[in-house]
């Protein structure tokens, strides 16, 4: 297996066309394999919870994020789905106070061993190998034993692509186990209610992977769990111990109805008729009926993260601000004709954004992508586009805790490289043509191409972007200072690329 830490600096993934990603079919995926159980912070929480602390504060928590591939690198979770899930996960949990970051580099890992394993044991083995302390560890790979999703409350959180979608909320859902939250209808996992029985008072369940430390016994080690009434009268001591969850004893997928509530009756042990909560994230509702929290809930998830998992937390914000700004594309725009393996993408800046999304596709949905990256600039140079095509490009900017919108499309006619004008014959002159190291360049550009932003790269012989600039010629003669003195004496390429079309103009650099 290959191990590969970048931090969202010029992380390229696909250079050629990404696809869309073949995913597991997420009505096949087990809603959740989190091990059954009450953590053993909950239970003495819940016994005194007045003696912990409390904190009004925005409690910032640090995610460390592994994306795992095929031995090959294949099949990995695209930056812009990993966007959309982390957007998601941090507008489920606003009501909380509690916001999620990026506290260190996305960790690429290609072993297909892991990437679509079937055991949590095999789960269990690749979090230990590749744990990061300090931060909550968030594994997404195209298979989770069967499951949408699972939280080992030792190790961290693994997530199936499939469920890990603009609109899933099964993150949230594992973040909630991670932060001591068990399901309401604990005691369920694995058994399928019957309303044509009587409600027993109590339930065994399986344990077998709640500890880091796996018990052996045979037959599998079990706990009791107390069948919650619908009077609340056991309410602190039954099912998930929370008093204002409600009782629920469906353990798989269900739709609800159009107030939220399970289209399923149930009956307590007592006989008390009541429909399950769907709107609730630790239920087993669909995605579309679930949208919070509780207060107890939310109250244990805080103080969970002031106490024993205190490490994941940030000491002040870890951004000036959240990205809610689009970007406003500057050049390619409006069908202008650029070069295929020289296409410079700019775009302004967006106020705190650190990163940006570039996607250039063929067609607009962008399910296939000619080229992704991530930048750190507000440019990007795009190469081994097909000659002769309308391409559509677009950004999308964000920051360590926050994803901004999409910005609107820009179009742009790629043209091969001799269908891109030479300076000369369209009126350009360039002087001196033997351009001396530290010396001004003289540009003299026609009245078509004057008062207009620019784009102006620089090649080397390779076809490597040494330089790059935004610039307006307001003058029939101007001065361009390059940085020639940080080059190597030789061939170079000025390319100038405005609403005119594209000019390129060789450069001779002059040995110092």
């Amino acid at each position: 297996m290959k191990h590969i830490s970048y931090w969202l600096l010029f992380l390229t993934l696909f250079p050629g066309a990404v696809l869309a990603q073949e995913d597991t079919d997420k009505k096949a995926l087990h809603p959740c394999g989190t091990p059954a159980g009450i953590d053993p912070w909950l239970r003495k929480y819940l016994a005194a919870p007045t003696t912990y602390p409390e904190s009004s504060d925005t409690l910032w928590a640090g995610l460390q994020i592994h994306l795992l591939g095929r031995d090959d690198g294949s099949g990995r979770f695209t930056p812009d789905r990993m966007l959309d899930a982390f957007y998601r996960l941090n507008e489920d949990f606003t009501p909380t106070g509690i916001r999620f970051y990026f506290k260190h580099p996305w960790n690429l890992i290609n072993s297909t061993l892991w990437f679509q394993h079937d055991s949590i044991v095999q789960g269990r083995a690749m979090m230990f190998a590749n744990n990061v302390p300090g931060a909550l560890n968030v594994y997404f790979m195209v298979r989770a034993a069967g499951n949408c999703g699972y939280n080992l409350p030792y190790a961290g959180i693994a997530m199936a692509h499939a469920c890990s979608g603009a609109n899933d909320h099964t993150w949230a859902h594992e973040v909630g186990h991670a932060l001591a939250l068990p399901h309401p209808f604990l005691g369920w996992e694995g058994k399928t209610y019957n309303p044509d029985l009587p409600t027993p008072d109590t339930l065994l369940y399986d344990y077998t992977h709640f500890h880091a430390t796996p018990d052996t016994v045979v037959p599998a080690p079990l706990d009791t769990a107390l069948v919650e009434y619908v009077d609340g009268r056991n309410c602190a001591i039954a099912a998930d111990r929370i008093c204002d969850t409600g009782p629920d004893y469906l353990s798989y997928r269900w739709q609800c109805n159009a107030q939220g509530m399970s289209t399923v009756q149930q009956r307590d042990p007592a006989g008390a008729p009541f429909f399950s909560d769907g709107t609730l994230f630790m239920s087993y509702a669909a995605d579309n009926c679930q949208r919070r929290f509780t207060p107890q809930q939310i109250q244990i998830m805080r103080t969970r993260l002031l106490t024993d998992r205190s490490s994941w937390l940030a000491t002040e914000a870890p951004v000036t601000g959240l990205v809610g700004q689009t970007a406003q594309l500057i050049a390619p725009i409006n069908q202008a004709p650029s070069p295929v393996n020289a296409t410079v993408l700019q775009w302004a800046p967006v106020p705190h954004a650190t990163h940006y999304l570039v996607q250039v596709s063929k067609v607009s949905g962008y399910g296939i992508r000619d080229f992704e990256a991530v930048v750190t600039d507000t440019f990007a140079l795009a190469t081994n586009l097909t000659p002769n095509w309308n391409y559509f490009w677009r950004v999308r900017a964000f920051n360590a805790a926050s994803v901004g919108p999409y910005s609107a499309s820009g179009r742009f006619l790629s043209v091969s490289a001799s269908a891109v004008q030479s300076a000369t014959q369209a009126g350009w002159r360039f002087y001196p043509t033997l351009l001396p190291q530290g010396v001004p360049l003289a540009v003299e550009a026609p009245a078509a191409w004057r008062d207009q932003p620019l784009v102006l790269s620089v090649f080397d012989a390779a076809g490597r972007l040494v330089y790059r600039a935004e610039h307006a010629l307001l003058s029939a003669r101007e001065w361009l200072l390059l940085p020639t003195e940080k080059w190597t004496a030789g061939t170079y390429y000025l390319v100038c690329t405005g609403s005119q079309g594209t000019v390129r103009q060789p450069l001779l650099l002059a040995k110092p």
